[in-house]
């Protein structure tokens, strides 16, 4: 199928809302063509960004964003840092312990509740509490849980209240025992209400507690010089719970890889036993964050493979953000790349990610550029 085919299809699928767009028998095709014509009708699958105009979040005060979320009410929430940065100041040097000059917590809000339409802001709240925002997630009530590397801890908050009812760790003192954490990184609640923490920076380990956080499990060392096994982690940074599968899953960041585990709360699996690897070392640069979109049955990751646009052997490359992908690990779709316009506010991660209720648009959390990008699915046509 030549190129100009190709755009003529673009055309008429712009102007369907005024005349029906006339797709070919795939039958018609030869093998070439419906190679092409595939490749063109998977495309059409990949989500697509909603120009600014739309959704914005420019300009309403957001520091470098940590993490989104969505409520049981399809509104967004986004847990950040305002005015007061990560920087190379805000620990101690070569220690985990925060530096005094960071101790007095963020006095703006930090989680801001948007329009998923529109971007705009509904409320704010957690002024003055936060030093270091980082994980936030969900639960089946509608609470949210946090977590906050500067502290050291974990927060569980009601819906509707400003300050939490639950909080683990010891305030400023890490640890590595089964009440401290270090640097925790996120927090992922299942339906019967225990929990899962992801610890962190500095322990490399994942921890289960009961819906009243009695410490139950964990597992996981730090890779150091150590051969690289399924137990082996360098930052597991973000987690998601597939409870149909009875799985958790760990970002590990730094390894470069997604691995699940036996979540031991739908089944009697041993708890912490390897079960499968989704993302394999090699195939999206450092993973940044896992999300199970539980509409669509996948998981969708933000990588880190360049925060820029960059020339390969005289072409421009616009590098993806974003992967989906099978349960059973299959790469599916490369998504949300740095384009022109995205890299002309300079460079660009994204630090977490998550879908709608429907599965069917994406909210990117972009910790560089200080916004959340989305995109919406596009669905192909049917042949026949």
């Amino acid at each position: 199928m030549t190129k100009a085919i190709l755009i003529a299809l673009l055309g008429l699928l712009a102007a369907c809302t005024a005349v029906p767009a006339y797709f070919p028998q795939i039958d018609d095709l030869d093998r070439n063509d419906r190679r092409d014509y595939l490749q063109y009708l998977q495309a059409l699958q990949t989500p697509q960004e909603v120009p600014a105009t739309v959704f914005s979040t420019d300009g309403q005060g957001l520091g470098q964003v940590s993490s989104v979320g969505v409520d049981s009410n399809g509104d967004l929430f986004v847990f950040h840092r305002a005015d007061r940065p990560w920087t190379a100041e805000t620990f101690e040097d070569f220690k985990d312990t925060l530096s005094e000059n960071f101790k007095s917590p963020i006095q703006k809000e930090t989680i801001y509740k948007l329009n998923p339409v529109t971007g705009k802001v509904i409320t704010k709240l957690g002024a003055n509490f936060f030093n270091v925002p980082h994980g936030m997630n969900f639960d089946a009530n509608d609470s949210l849980w946090l977590t906050d590397v500067g502290r050291h801890q974990v927060f569980r908050m009601p819906k509707g209240a400003s300050t939490p009812d639950l909080i683990l760790g010891e305030q400023f003192v890490p640890g590595n025992d089964e009440t401290h954490f270090c640097k925790p990184t996120d927090v992922v609640v299942a339906s019967n209400g225990q929990f899962f923490v992801t610890d962190g920076y500095c322990n490399s380990r994942v921890l289960k507690f009961d819906e009243n956080g009695k410490f139950l499990a964990q597992w996981g060392t730090q890779t150091g010089d150590s051969e690289l096994t399924p137990y082996t982690l360098d930052i597991p940074h973000s987690a998601a719970l597939v409870e149909e599968l009875d799985l958790v899953c760990v970002a590990d960041r730094e390894n470069s890889r997604a691995i699940c585990y036996n979540a031991g709360v739908t089944s009697n699996r041993k708890v912490g036993e390897y079960n499968r690897t989704i993302v394999h070392r090699g195939e999206m640069g450092k993973v940044f964050s896992i999300y199970f979109n539980k509409a669509e049955k996948e998981l969708v990751a933000a990588g880190e493979i360049s925060t820029v646009p960059y020339v390969d052997r005289g072409e421009l490359e616009f590098l993806p953000r974003a992967f989906t992908y099978s349960l059973d690990g299959r790469n599916l779709q490369q998504w949300a790349p740095i384009t022109l316009s995205i890299a002309q506010d300079g460079p660009s991660l994204i630090h977490d990610l998550c879908t709608s209720k429907d599965g069917q648009e994406f909210f990117l959390g972009d910790v560089m550029q200080q916004k959340i990008f989305k995109y919406t699915k596009v669905t192909a046509p049917v042949i026949g």
